[in-house]
Parts: C-alpha cells; sequence; structure tokens
C-alpha cells in the first residue's frame, strides 16, 4: 500500500533519489543549510503531531527541493500518508488549459485538495492572471480551512531587492496571509549548490 502511495506522489524522476541522510550540508560557513535539515528532520519525525507545514525559502540550488521531496517520500514510506507532489508551473499550465471546460477546474483541484499532504515546488513562478489566481487561492485555502498539512518551497523571500520581488508581489497578498498561518518559514540563505560544487566535479565540464 505504501509503495501504490509513493508510485501516485507524483514526485519527478529527478527526485526519487533524494533523502533527508543524503542532503549535504556542503557549506559550514552557511548555517541555514544545517538548520533547515534539521527543521525537516524534526517536522518528519514528529507526524502526525504537526499543526504546520513548511515554507522554505531561498535562493536556486540551496537544497529547497531535496528537503522537501525528501519529507514526502519518508513520510510516505515509514508513516503510510498519503501525498503528493505539485510543480507550481506545471499546475498554473494545467489550470490555464482547463479555461473552456466548465468543471474541469474543480476535478483538477480535487486531489492537491484532499491529499493528506501536499508539497508545493516553486511557489511563484511564472506570472499569473487573476483568473488563475483565485483557484490558487481556493487551493490554498481550501486545504487551510480543513487542517491540512502542505510544504511549499520557493525563489522569493519577504524582501524586496533591486532585482526580484516578493513572495506577496508573485502569489498574492491573501496567499501570502494564509501562509504565514499555515506554514513556518524555513530560510535558506546559501549560494547556488549545483553552480559551486557540482560544476567543478570531473567530468561537469
Amino acid at each position: 500500500r505504501r509503495e501504490e502511495f509513493l508510485e501516485h506522489a507524483g514526485l519527478p524522476g529527478r527526485y526519487r533519489e533524494c533523502s533527508l541522510e543524503n542532503f549535504e550540508v556542503w557549506n559550514p560557513e552557511d548555517p541555514t543549510l544545517a538548520l533547515a535539515h534539521r527543521t525537516v528532520r524534526e517536522f518528519v519525525d514528529l507526524w502526525p503531531e504537526v499543526d504546520r507545514g513548511l515554507l522554505l525559502m531561498g535562493g536556486v540550488g540551496t537544497g529547497k527541493t531535496h528537503l522537501a521531496s525528501a519529507a514526502l517520500q519518508e513520510l510516505i514510506t515509514t508513516k503510510g500518508v498519503q501525498g503528493k507532489f505539485q510543480d507550481f508551473t506545471s499546475l498554473v499550465l494545467e489550470i490555464q488549459m482547463t479555461f473552456d471546460r466548465p468543471g474541469a477546474q474543480r476535478e483538477l483541484m480535487r486531489p492537491l485538495v484532499g491529499t493528506e499532504l501536499l508539497v508545493v515546488d516553486e511557489l511563484g513562478a511564472g506570472k499569473v492572471t487573476p483568473w488563475v489566481m483565485d483557484l490558487l487561492y481556493y487551493l490554498v485555502n481550501s486545504r487551510y480551512v480543513e487542517g491540512r498539512i502542505t510544504l511549499f518551497t520557493t525563489n522569493y523571500s519577504d524582501f524586496a531587492s533591486s532585482t526580484q520581488e516578493t513572495l506577496t508581489d508573485r502569489v498574492s497578498a491573501r496567499i501570502r496571509s494564509r501562509l504565514f498561518e499555515m506554514c513556518r518559514r524555513v530560510e535558506l540563505r546559501g549560494t547556488d549548490y549545483r553552480k559551486q560544487r557540482l560544476a567543478h566535479q570531473p567530468g561537469r565540464g
């Protein structure tokens, strides 16, 4: 049964080998890596005695998706949790494709609203229309109202810079407000692991 849950979780092949054990705290000068790893480890260990999800915030290549995928897989395989992984950009595209099909939006959202644990990866990626934003709010708010746990990852922070918008700018103030209640914020402030480490491995360049 747990193997069936894992098969239907929608994890991309690239992340199926991710675990909390093989997450590399590769930069000892960046304390946020170890803290994020420890926070996710505690979240998994405490399940189901958790009352909030996690919002993993940080730049590209900091390990957010690895940690979220690892948590989802471990909870499915060790605790029998029913969960789903959903890439935000893919979800937006799927919503847009239902525009001229009445009722299709509800069918698309139903498994995401109802699953015990949901991972939404790359929250805020891509610009969305007000109509799509309303459906995303429906998803977030429905899970909030039902008390279902959600893990989010995002490349956006709560602080604007000269080169990047805030998470609120990307997903609206009302969705960000819900996330404050639904999730514990976990920041990863490091640099891109793929750029700094993998690009310099033999055979990669």
